[in-house]
């Protein structure tokens, strides 16, 4: 064992010995206690975290952690965020210690506290042991809420989810702690309507007696709630109560850091101020703070208001010309916001991903600085790597380099299904996604090690890769093309180009998601690259429209691309929109639904609204469709603002509750197709941008299907 480790456990173990010799009374409550509330604060800050090294980092959470714990040994927060830093950064040392708090559990049964740690750290590896544990902690001291908090989560996710139990021990936790302002049974709590008025009113009891500084930002957390348990035609009459919220809390504290003032904007939108003074507030900010990250994102909002994208994703000129304009922008930033982690390592990189006009030695400039700012301040993701590899493959530059870095990506990828089989939670469903996410990977970064040792001209430096290449095809049409595709590319590389021509055109007859104009390109490298060896070979332009022409599409099945068939069937709901109407989903039936999942802050979302109310006005009228939009923002109050600003007239009805319910976790945007029936039969995760005509033509082909007739 590490010295390192030696220590830790050392410490660890000694002040579990503490813990289980104190009083069993002597255990945490709702809240971390305030003095180690205010050390977790002033040296956790994530602020100054963000600005260590990966090692730096870890060293110093185990210093203030460990030191908390030897202090504070019955205070359970200190112990979470040090399991969580072992987890992701140091997931051997984080073994031994789970060994050791299980140990202790076993030697100590009748300590709830040391139960509770057991329990804590079983969850995903051993979950019935866990869930024992922790029911055994809860049954020795009924008013210790934190094993309701932990039981809530076991009851909530994975094969354990159980509705009737989830909701038991949520409502157990908010007896015990009715205003607790925890963020992950707030996210439960979502799923209670019923429980949410009530927690909402002791919280608002509990805030009005607050005077710490950094708890009385907890309004956001209230203000959220608030709007989601009351119906619109009180929204008015909540944002005065914010109002008069923000001027009490304006005189309790009328002065403070770039954080309270960024709340109070926060608050400022959701009240009944005007947009004057929301700017007159963020105008503070840039005056006082000018270098602070709250007032980074305020220029960066304010430059993306006047400097909307082109609409149109086939303009090329437009397109080049806004991206001439971001680089310009993104260039001032960094230099005037020298703070600002995301844009001093990783924001120029992004921003010239697909910049075809950069320079070799200023792309491979800023791929440096990119990936010594990854080693440095990430834990090792393979991500990094294989967007590292693929920005050199895609403008071909140093493809030896980009086979090293495929293969760095593999071996961290490789790293991470070690640890994910550890998991013993999973659904069946979630199985089956892991399964398609790994075949997904796997083709993505086998494609780019073959096209690197295509342009570096190394056959043999991809010959381990013949295995898996070869293997037999996958059974999901959504992973054929690319498995054709890197078939074919192994054949260019060992010089058999007929076999390899042979596998684009299957790579081409399978694809189920067809090449889309997107920021002003058709990029189709499939295409591309099988028309290259085509033309190599001598054919002609008119047998290669012959034989590129995809099957015809009248005796095929529609395609899906990023679409999934689901034939599950949505939930009956009774939802207000924004304007106070009711929508039911049994007074639907009879219709086609598209709905749209989407939230303020959702910058893919916020790219996609217009291509909505583009649909929306041209088929509103339509008796036999309904464009809905489902809302998922927690702050509610910031959307009616954005809506009114932005235009839009769609309905737009907050489901925060609702979305959470139906589904453990959610990206967005999401389309969904409803059928007449009910059947929900599509759905659509991401934009990846589109013409109006594009996108229009892919939401009616979907309602049709849903529908069986034309539309």
């Amino acid at each position: 064992m590490h010295t390192f480790l030696l220590l830790a456990s050392l410490i660890f173990v000694s002040s579990m010995k503490v813990a289980a010799q104190a009083d069993n009374h002597q255990l945490p409550g709702c809240e971390t206690s305030p003095e180690v509330r205010h050390v977790i604060d002033q040296n956790l800050d994530a602020k100054k975290l963000d600005k260590m090294k990966v090692k730096e980092r870890l060293a110093w959470r185990r210093q203030v952690l460990d030191g908390l714990i030897a202090k504070y040994p019955r205070e359970f927060e200190p112990y979470q965020l040090l399991f969580y830093s072992l987890l992701h950064q140091a997931p051997d040392e984080f073994i031994e210690l789970r060994a050791a708090l299980v140990r202790r559990a076993e030697e100590n049964p009748d300590d709830p506290f040391a139960l509770l740690l057991a329990g804590f750290v079983l969850k995903g590896k051993d979950t019935p042991e866990s869930i024992r544990l922790l029911e055994s902690a809860q049954s020795k001291a009924p008013d210790f809420p934190l094993p309701a908090k932990e039981l809530a989560d076991e009851y909530f996710w994975g094969k354990s989810a159980d509705a009737n139990k989830f909701s038991k021990h949520l409502e157990t936790f908010f007896s015990l702690c009715p205003g607790s302002i925890d963020r992950d049974m707030q996210f439960f709590l979502a799923k209670d309507p019923a429980l949410q008025p009530k927690v909402a009113i002791a919280l608002r009891a509990r805030l009005e007696k607050e005077t710490d500084p950094k708890r009385l930002e907890d309004y956001s957390v209230l203000w959220g709630l608030e709007f989601r348990t009351r119906p619109p035609a009180e929204h008015d009459a909540l944002r005065a109560q914010i109002a008069r919220d923000l001027n009490k809390l304006q005189n309790l504290r009328p002065s403070g850091d770039a954080d309270w003032l960024a709340f109070l904007v926060t608050g400022y939108k959701q009240s009944i101020a005007s947009k004057t003074d929301v700017t007159v507030l963020e105008d503070r900010i840039l005056r006082e703070y000018p270098s602070s990250n709250q007032a980074s994102a305020i220029v960066q909002d304010r430059w993306t208001d006047t400097h909307p994208e082109p609409v149109d994703q086939t303009d090329t000129a437009a397109w080049a010309n806004y991206q001439k304009e971001y680089e310009k922008a993104v260039r001032g930033w960094i230099r005037n916001y020298p703070d600002g982690t995301y844009l001093q390592r990783y924001a120029w990189f992004y921003t010239i991903g697909d910049d075809d006009t950069i320079s070799e030695r200023d792309g491979i400039t800023a791929l440096d600085d990119y990936l010594r700012s990854v080693k440095d301040f990430n834990p090792p993701n393979f991500r990094d790597y294989f967007e590292a590899a693929e920005f050199l493959v895609n403008h071909r530059w140093q493809p030896t380099r980009a086979i090293q870095l495929s293969r760095e990506a593999t071996a961290l990828y490789e790293d991470q299904l070690a640890r994910g089989k550890e998991y013993d939670n999973a659904t069946d469903e979630e199985m089956k996604d892991r399964n398609e996410h790994q075949v997904s990977v796997r083709q993505s970064i086998n494609g780019i090690m073959l096209r690197a040792a295509k342009q570096a001209g190394l056959p043999n430096g991809v010959l381990a890769l013949r295995g898996e290449i070869e293997a037999p095809p996958p059974s999901d049409k959504k992973f054929q093309s690319g498995y054709w595709l890197n078939r074919a590319r192994y054949q260019v590389l060992q010089g058999h180009a007929q076999d390899a021509l042979t596998y684009y055109q299957l790579a081409l007859q399978t694809r189920v998601d067809p090449p889309k104009w997107s920021r002003g390109k058709l990029q189709d490298v499939l295409t591309d690259e099988a028309r290259v060896l085509w033309k190599s070979q001598g054919g002609s332009d008119a047998a290669w429209a012959l034989w590129s022409k995809p099957v015809s599409s009248s005796a095929e099945q529609l395609a899906e691309g990023q679409w999934e068939k689901t034939l599950k069937t949505l939930p009956s709901f009774e939802l207000s929109d924004l304007s106070g109407k009711t929508w039911r989903l049994k007074e639907l039936r009879g219709k086609t639904l598209l709905i749209n999942l989407w939230a303020t802050w959702c910058s893919p979302c916020q790219a996609e609204m217009p291509y909505l109310q583009k649909f929306y006005e041209k088929f509103k009228d339509r008796s036999d469709l309904q464009l809905l939009t489902f809302n998922i923002d927690e702050d509610l109050g910031l959307v009616a603002p954005y809506v009114k600003e932005k235009g839009y007239t769609f309905p737009v009805v907050p489901a925060y509750s609702m979305v959470v319910t139906l589904s453990d976790g959610y990206a967005i945007p999401q389309n969904w197709i409803v059928g007449p029936s009910g059947t929900w039969r599509w759905k659509q995760i991401g934009w990846a941008g589109a013409s109006n005509a594009e996108f229009e033509k892919e939401i009616l082909e979907h309602l049709q299907d849903a529908k069986g007739t034309s539309p």
